[in-house]
């Protein structure tokens, strides 16, 4: 059962630094999700400077 656990949380983190670095891309809410309220400001700030270059 520990196996199980640590292997889940060993593939979240994985995504997490995939999401964050920018190689994934996934809708805002999908990504919000997937990494957690803990680090989600990483992706308010991208997704701002993002929206800022495009105008």
């Amino acid at each position: 059962m520990r196996t199980r656990k640590a292997e889940e949380i060993r593939m979240r983190y994985q995504y997490r630094r995939l999401i964050l670095s920018g190689k994934s891309k996934l809708p805002h809410k999908t990504a919000v999700r997937l990494i957690g309220p803990d680090c989600a400001y990483h992706l308010y700030a991208r997704g701002a400077q993002a929206s800022s270059s495009n105008t």
